[in-house]
């Protein structure tokens, strides 16, 4: 009879009451729900990266293949993407560089030694680095988020 009540206690003991059911499943529900969340988050934001960064390279390339003259490009881009700074010095081009585009320093610096004339636009929250050749044609572009 003893080892009875004790079995009858124990399942006493394990028995779980309808509040702490509904409160579990409650938590359950929530933690999922924060899970898929941050999933959407995490996937609407790689989206619009990709579809931002393919943005602004389709732009610049469209421009690159009509081997326009720094003036055209400045005044094709005034409106969104001013002009901010020209690079005519090895230090104004270190400046460029740490100010807006250190991830991609090597690439701006190398390409900033291949062609003679090198200028900035700010396109929002993107940078765009415009080399242009010794007669004033575009010949490449970097681009980096500011």
């Amino acid at each position: 009879m003893a080892h009875l009540e004790f079995q009858l206690l124990a399942f006493e003991k394990r028995e779980s009451t309808p509040v702490k059911r509904v409160a579990i499943a409650l938590g359950v529900a929530a933690a999922v729900a924060i899970a898929g969340l941050g999933t959407a988050l995490y996937l609407g934001k790689l989206g619009y990266d990709v579809r931002r960064k393919n943005l602004h390279d389709t732009r610049l390339r469209r421009i690159l293949v009509q081997t326009p003259t720094v003036y055209q490009v400045t005044e094709g881009l005034k409106e969104k993407a001013p002009l901010v700074a020209i690079v005519e010095s090895d230090e104004d081009l270190e400046r460029a560089v740490s100010t807006w585009a250190s991830d991609r320093a090597e690439d701006i610096i190398g390409k900033a030694h291949q062609w003679p004339q090198l200028r900035l636009y700010a396109a929002g929250d993107m940078i765009y680095f415009i080399y242009f050749d010794e007669t004033n044609i575009m010949r490449d572009y970097v681009y980096v988020s500011s």
